[in-house]
């Protein structure tokens, strides 16, 4: 095991510090924190809690890359990385808006809120030391849009890794929580554009582990994802009733045939396994506690008092939007830089071609 630098350990809070120190944390840190690239998949079924692994994995990445977080939408997701000790940045596309409400007044402080017109300029829009928050599946109305949203995201970020032309934003994490809205395997779903979104997606997603990037993603089923991906992510962490069959590796951590090892079905929801890439997890016989996210009880407390407000759509454009997009058509994230037309006068001309005085002096 490799000796943590003070640099390291001097960014993470105390419980980090403790952890660190230990069996189970330095292996987590040496074969998965500290090696640009690797992916993980976090499984269990729902009530197992994903999520709240995935908020602890983003804890400690935060301290050595940028975290990028594609929202689901759903339940109050992103709340709780309000609380991650760094300042949020949502990107929405424009036409659409983000709101985190307490009650019925606007938290305060809120997060920055970042509009952009096409799905390229997201990776234009992240902000160093931010936790980066993706908010794109809650802006369009029609579902093959958001899809399609997604595909050009995911071609842009291996298409400019692949060129060199893409912001310097690496090393990075992105996670992606309820992960089959974006790569769904047939097991998940037949429907043409979900499919032939998430093989795309994939081929794409499977490119960037050599430039920095990282993926963590979290899914209730180990086949929730299609094959491709699933062979790409080495990394693994278990929680409380996973149970996967199908990789070898994986089957004995979760149904155990050793006496005295717990079987995932034992697990407690605060619980969870981590694997590495070569099958070990240390202990090997049971899982280790996970912190609740947020870790202090008063956070814990106001994220129970807030709520995400989701407002327009991407593909609904408000009318009055239309007449300066129609002057602007090829701008992309430059159109807030161009001067609209100044409106002309123009005489009015007979049709002997004479200018016809229309009384105004």
């Amino acid at each position: 095991m490799r000796g943590e630098s003070p640099v390291f350990l001097n960014k993470l809070d105390e419980g980090q510090r403790r952890a660190a120190l230990t069996g189970h944390g330095k292996h987590f840190l040496d074969n998965f924190v500290h090696i640009s690239g690797e992916h993980c998949y976090v499984v269990g079924p729902t009530g197992s809690g994903k999520s709240n692994k995935l908020y602890g994995v983003a804890s400690w990445l935060q301290h050595r890359e940028k975290i990028i977080w594609i929202s689901s939408g759903k339940d109050n997701e992103i709340i709780p990385l309000m609380f991650l000790g760094k300042p949020v940045n949502i990107i929405t596309p424009k036409y659409t808006d983000v709101e985190i409400m307490n009650g019925r007044e606007r938290y305060e402080p809120h997060p920055t809120v970042t509009h952009v017109s096409t799905a390229d300029d997201a990776w234009w829009a992240i902000k160093k030391d931010h936790i980066n928050i993706f908010e794109f599946r809650n802006a369009f109305w029609d579902r093959a849009a958001s899809l399609q949203w997604m595909i050009e995201l995911f071609t842009a970020l291996a298409t400019w890794t692949r060129l060199g032309t893409m912001p310097h934003i690496a090393p990075a994490s992105i996670f992606i929580d309820e992960s089959k809205w974006v790569v769904a395997g047939t097991r998940v779903t037949n429907d043409g554009i979900r499919v032939k979104a998430s093989e795309i997606i994939t081929e794409n997603a499977m490119e960037i582990r050599s430039y920095g990037f990282r993926l963590v993603i979290a899914a209730q089923d180990f086949t929730d994802v299609p094959p491709a991906m699933r062979e790409n992510l080495p990394c693994f962490i278990l929680c409380s009733g996973a149970d996967i069959d199908e990789n070898r590796k994986l089957r004995y951590h979760c149904n155990p045939s050793v006496p005295g090892w717990k079987r995932s079905t034992q697990f407690k929801r605060n619980e969870a396994k981590f694997v590495d890439r070569y099958g070990n997890a240390i202990p090997q016989d049971r899982p280790v506690p996970w912190p609740l996210m947020p870790k202090k009880e008063e956070d814990r407390l106001l994220c129970k008092r807030l709520k995400v407000k989701y407002t327009g759509y991407h593909d609904k454009p408000p009318q009055e939007s239309e007449p300066q997009e129609e002057c602007f058509p090829e701008l992309g994230r430059f159109s807030a830089l161009a001067i609209p037309p100044q409106k002309q006068e123009v005489s009015n001309i007979s049709r002997f071609g004479q200018v016809i005085d229309d009384g105004q002096t």
